[in-house]
Order: C-alpha cells, then sequence, then structure tokens
C-alpha cells in the first residue's frame, strides 16, 4: 500500500509522501482493531472497554518513530495502541475483548516499549519521571513518551511534575491527549501550554486531527530530547476554525482530505485501504 499514485505531488523533505500514506494505514488499521474489540466487547455483555478512538493522529504521529531503548507511558491498555507498538493483532483483539487483565494481555501479545501500568495517575507519570532519569543517568540514547489527559491532574499537580522535569533535564516528552466528546468551537484551549511554559518546559499546542503537524512537531520534540536538551510537552487541542460550524474532527478524514487534496492518493488508494482493513 506504499504505491504512488498518478500524477501525484512534490515530495516534502520534512514528511515525505511515502510517511503520510504509513500514518494513514497505521491510523485506519489502529480504529479497526479497537472498533472489533469493542465490538466483541459488547457482544459478550464485557464491560465497555477503553479505545483510541479519536487520538488516532496523537497516538500514530508520536510513536512512530520510537526505538528500542524509548519507552511509553500509557493511561490505560487499548487494541490500537498495543498494535502500534508491536502487539499481535490476533491475541490483542481476544485478550482486551475477554476479562483477563489487560496489563497482562499486553505483555503475552508482544507489545514493546511500555512501562508498568499504575491506577494513580500521579503516580504513573511520577514512575516515568523515574524512567526517564534512569535512562539519563545510564547515558542511554532513549526517551520517555508519557500520554495523560488534561484533567487526570490538577494544574498545580501538572506544574509540579513539569518543574521536576525541566530542573533533571529529563529525556520525557509530555504527550497532552484531547479531550474527549464533543467539543464545542472555544471549549478548549492550550491551558496546559501556558503552564509548562512557567515551568520553563516548551509547550507547543497542536490540532489533535492534524496527524501531518503533529508528526512534524513530534520530531523536533526528538531531537531535542535525544540531545540534551530536556523535556517537551505536546498538547493536542481540538479547534474549530472562526466562522465555522462544522469542520472536519475525525483524523483519518482530516488527512484523507489532505492527501486527496494534494494528489498524494487518489480515491483508488483509499478504496484499496478500506478493503485491506475489512479482510
Amino acid at each position: 500500500m506504499t504505491v504512488k499514485s498518478a500524477g501525484e505531488a512534490g515530495e516534502n523533505p520534512l514528511v515525505p509522501n511515502a510517511k503520510l500514506r504509513q500514518i494513514y494505514l497505521k491510523m485506519l488499521e489502529a480504529r479497526t482493531l479497537d472498533d472489533v474489540a469493542l465490538k466483541r466487547a459488547t457482544t459478550t455483555g464485557r464491560r465497555r472497554i477503553a479505545t483510541i478512538r479519536g487520538q488516532e493522529a496523537v497516538r500514530v504521529s508520536t510513536s512512530l518513530e520510537l526505538g528500542e531503548d524509548d519507552l511509553i507511558s500509557d493511561t490505560e491498555p487499548t487494541a490500537g495502541m498495543g498494535w502500534l507498538l508491536g502487539g499481535d493483532r490476533a491475541r490483542l483483539l481476544r485478550g482486551i475483548a475477554g476479562a483477563k487483565s489487560k496489563t497482562d494481555v499486553l505483555a503475552e501479545a508482544g507489545c514493546k516499549l511500555l512501562l508498568a501500568r499504575v491506577a494513580d495517575k500521579e503516580e504513573r507519570l511520577h514512575l516515568a519521571l523515574g524512567a526517564a532519569l534512569a535512562l539519563k543517568t545510564q547515558k542511554r540514547t532513549g526517551i520517555v513518551v508519557a500520554y495523560a489527559r488534561k484533567d487526570e491532574m490538577s494544574a498545580g499537580s501538572w506544574r509540579k511534575t513539569l518543574s521536576s522535569a525541566a530542573k533533571l533535564a529529563l529525556p520525557i516528552i509530555f504527550v497532552a491527549l484531547p479531550r474527549p466528546g464533543a467539543v464545542r468551537k472555544g471549549a478548549e484551549s492550550n491551558e496546559l501550554c501556558e503552564v509548562a511554559r512557567l515551568t520553563g518546559v516548551p509547550g507547543i499546542p497542536v490540532d489533535a486531527c492534524d496527524s501531518v503537524a503533529l508528526y512534524r512537531v513530534t520530531q523536533e520534540s526528538l531531537g531535542r530530547t535525544r540531545g540534551g536538551d530536556g523535556p517537551v510537552l505536546i498538547e493536542s487541542v481540538r479547534w474549530r476554525v472562526d466562522g465555522s460550524r462544522n469542520g472536519i474532527d475525525d483524523p483519518l478524514e482530516h488527512l484523507k482530505q489532505f492527501l486527496l487534496e494534494r494528489q498524494i492518493c487518489d480515491t483508488k488508494w483509499f478504496a484499496q485501504a478500506a478493503k485491506a482493513r475489512n479482510r
């Protein structure tokens, strides 16, 4: 599925066309797995399970270029993110939709890079700080990517966590996830970026649906963090364009429109991608 489309637009050296297609396909596969897992859990009478629906652009763009020495601290186990981290599809679907411990499921499915998960949200980020400190002390090239919801902690707790990371110049990238559900225009702002800047941590707000912008920001952040320049906060925000009633707030549709408008992919390519997904 990396074949060029007829009349394909010129390459952007920062985000090559092949990379854009790869991002779309990974987003599509992650959503498909989450949807199947959710359907299985519902039909078997299980309680509703967590998914990364609506977060696909954030998750794919921030995890795509991670290496073997890198680590991830995540909010909760999901089939979609498990697959992005190298997990086996069949095992993820069976386990996530079942009654077994979701943490055990991810381990048995072969998911890589994941730090141990704890229920307490502040403690989880403290463990992520500890992991980043260990990487720095051992002079390894790895970094930690810590996903967190904006409302998991108070502004004071966020400030304390970010201050600790800045003081020690830790190799960690905090990724603040977009708020779930429908968001009215102006209902979400980049408030965490302001908190981060007060602590000396670069805070970068990015449209949660814009996988291209998220990928570019992540590459810049990885370069800074791997270079020993300390932590970064990437805050994903759902925005609406002023004067518009609607807007593309689905990450997959957002990237699809981008690829079509720039003639990087055509409708036939997307049809083939959908067909492959349904196999």
